[in-house]
């Protein structure tokens, strides 16, 4: 087994920030939860890449409501409960039960999710335990694996609520608090799919590190035999794609698949392949700091107002924002979490240096 990091960020106080920490890291082990759940119900009797052919069949078949250009992630818990509730041949009825009050709760948990991202009203500790609760609920009726971190947050947000957090001594720093052992990461089997690359790696991560050099090669530690000749494509796009965001240590691993992977910042993440990228991969890397907008049959840069002539434009609405990844994908995102490929660009296609050509 590997593991999976299903942290819930314990609030320190009752500010916007705090309260959004610990929803967002609740409803990111919430995901993991169902996705890892489901695989270990669903991986012998559909096969281990259950997941995509789910996804692809509900492309085809309901192109409107599932687009067949936008990404959907397996641990997005949008994703699976969208699915479970309103797809009538869903394997998750299998996995999580038919009963109406189990489906009630996918419901609220859906349409909480959809409401703590548009930003009205700051969000309270009382919005936040209820929200709590309903994840609980659902996550304890199925079987699952996160109810005892949930219970600390829940306990936590009552003490905020009533005052009994920060105590005098917290407060005071006059007592040393001791140490909460944390808890161990969630078990997930082997046969666990790649995430979409950028996404965090899952699964055991290979001892030897490739280390890029500053020519733009990535070679052996021992031998510094370059790995060139086992790439598919333009290697020179590959790296750069790699690396776009450096690794930690520019250290690369190469796994036995061809998944390429380093440390971004303290979290292992996909990187690519030393093969062609999965079909299904619509939004491939990681975000640029670039925004653009869509004037005419130009494409505006927001940030300096530089303008390119681009027959992307063309795949988009007059006035549409977006952005783009370290892949050159296009992506515009609408609404929550839903991201769509519109096109794929070259560096030599785009605003010069915008793709660290």
């Amino acid at each position: 087994m590997s593991g999976i990091d299903v942290t819930i960020e314990l609030p320190e106080d009752e500010t916007p920030g705090e309260l959004i920490k610990g929803y967002f890291t609740l409803m990111r082990a919430f995901g993991w939860d169902l996705y890892v759940t489901s695989h270990f119900m669903l991986k012998d009797e559909l096969g281990p890449k259950w997941f995509s052919s789910r996804i692809a069949e509900l492309k085809q078949a309901d192109p409107k409501n599932w687009r067949p250009n936008h990404r959907f992630e397996p641990q997005d818990p949008g994703v699976i409960l969208r699915d479970y509730i309103h797809e009538q041949d869903s394997p998750y009825l299998s996995v999580f039960g038919r009963q109406f009050q189990k489906q009630a709760a996918a419901k609220k948990i859906l349409a909480a999710r959809n409401t703590w991202f548009h930003f009205g009203d700051d969000p309270t500790t009382a919005q936040l335990e209820e929200a709590a609760k309903v994840v609980r609920g659902f996550v304890q009726t199925s079987d699952m694996h996160i109810a005892g971190r949930i219970d600390v947050l829940i306990e936590r947000l009552s003490d905020l609520r009533t005052g009994r957090y920060p105590t005098d001594a917290v407060a005071s720093s006059a007592v040393a608090v001791p140490a909460v052992a944390e808890p161990e990461p969630l078990d997930a089997p082997e046969d666990l799919p790649r995430p979409s690359i950028g996404g965090t790696w899952v699964g055991l991560i290979p001892e030897l590190r490739y280390r890029m050099t500053r020519a733009g090669d990535v070679v052996h530690p021992e031998t510094m035999e370059s790995v060139r000749s086992r790439v598919t494509g333009d290697f020179a796009d590959k790296v750069r794609a790699w690396t776009a965001v450096e690794p930690r240590g520019r250290e690369l691993w190469i796994d036995t698949d061809g998944a390429v992977g380093g440390f971004i910042g303290t979290t292992p993440r996909l990187l690519g392949y030393l093969g062609p990228d999965p079909e299904g991969d619509i939004a491939r890397g990681f975000f640029t700091p670039h925004f653009y907008v869509v004037d005419g049959d130009e494409i505006v840069d927001v940030d300096s107002g530089d303008r390119l002539g681009s027959d992307v434009a063309a795949t988009m609405e007059n006035g549409t924002s977006f952005q783009i990844t370290t892949y050159g994908d296009v992506l515009v995102i609408d609404g929550v979490h839903e991201v769509e490929r519109v096109a794929i660009v070259r560096p030599d296609q785009w605003f010069a240096g915008h793709l660290n050509a």
